[in-house]
């Protein structure tokens, strides 16, 4: 997926004078849109880092969870990610048959199981590590000075419209 500029209030024409595409005047104040523009070019820099369209950001996460935590059961997992279990259940799935992680089931109840990495998650954990790393620099070097706010005010926005579990979902 190609990357395009962020069209900027005062961007109205391109080269030779053609009109270039504009966000919609009401969304130039709107927290929420640049929210969004921001999580997506995070995410496309990082499929770039990693050199893999088909590498969700959201993998490192669940795999660190999930490495530091073996045996946790997907609703837990839910909770401590901010999705809800059914879009999670969809992405461990994916991980199963990628083979990135394992499906046990809990021996006090059949009917619920935990995932554990395998080796190969481990390897993808540290490539993505690497990453991860990598990218949070590019974005301490945007934010700079302002980081630690920048942080309060995202922990802000999440705790204030998360769901009663602390969780944003």
């Amino acid at each position: 997926m190609a990357s395009s500029p962020i069209p900027r209030p005062a961007d109205r024409t391109g080269a030779a004078g053609r009109s270039e595409l504009q966000i919609p005047d009401s969304f130039h104040d709107l927290v929420g849109y640049y929210l969004r523009i921001a999580q997506e070019a995070s995410f496309q820099a990082i499929r770039k880092g990693a050199g893999a369209e088909d590498l969700k950001p959201g993998w490192y996460t669940l795999l660190t969870i999930i490495a530091e935590n073996p045996g946790l059961p997907p609703s837990d997992i839910s909770r401590l990610v901010g999705r809800d279990r059914s879009t999670l259940t969809s992405t461990i799935k994916l991980l199963n048959a990628r083979g990135l992680i394992s499906r046990r089931r809990s021996r006090a109840d059949q009917r619920s199981y935990g995932v554990r990495l395998t080796a190969e998650g481990e390897a993808m954990l540290e490539k993505l590590k690497r990453i991860a790393h990598a990218h949070d620099a590019r974005l301490d070097a945007i934010v700079g000075a302002d980081k630690a706010h920048f942080i309060a005010i995202l922990r802000r926005i999440a705790e204030e419209l998360g769901d009663e579990n602390g969780s944003p979902t």
